[in-house]
């Protein structure tokens, strides 16, 4: 379980990142709120994540992920 809370984690801020680019510089509403939302939602899972597994491995899983 809480390696599907790293991937939900990951998942959420590569959506995030993604709107980023579409928000063109938050000028645009919804891709706005899809990037905060996708953001929180990142920072959310990964808070849950930590309580589990080491920030190291936590890290590696998100940088190796995110690419």
């Amino acid at each position: 379980m809480k390696y599907l809370f790293l991937v939900a984690a990951v998942l959420s801020e590569t959506i995030g990142t993604a709107a980023l680019q579409a928000s063109n510089q938050f000028t645009k509403f919804w891709p706005s709120v899809t990037v905060i939302i996708s953001y929180a939602l990142a920072f959310y899972f990964l808070s849950i994540t930590l309580k589990y597994i080491p920030v190291g491995i936590a890290y590696a899983f998100w940088a190796g992920l995110g690419i």
